[in-house]
């Protein structure tokens, strides 16, 4: 699924409460993985606790994973799926 290149936050990670600069490791390796598939550094941008949960009600659909790592929280634009 490419990310959407025609906006400005298309990877958004959920900022820790009281230290939103901190990168967690489940955040950096989502990070690692967004520009190994963009095949491109692709900036995951961050948004203060309740502006995510307020952004994720506007969802189009929400995933659940196993992940249960504190701050694996993540809000991503889908992209045009190009022809092959």
């Amino acid at each position: 699924m490419p990310l959407d290149t025609f906006v400005d936050e298309p990877a958004l990670r959920m900022e820790i409460v009281g230290n939103p600069h901190e990168i967690p490791k489940v955040q950096a390796e989502v990070q690692r993985e967004i520009d190994r598939a963009e095949k491109t550094p692709m900036t995951l941008s961050s948004i203060e606790r309740f502006a995510f949960y307020e952004r994720a009600k506007k969802a189009y659909c929400v995933i659940q994973t196993g992940e249960r790592r504190f701050y694996g929280c993540f809000i991503f634009k889908k992209g045009v799926v190009p022809p092959k």
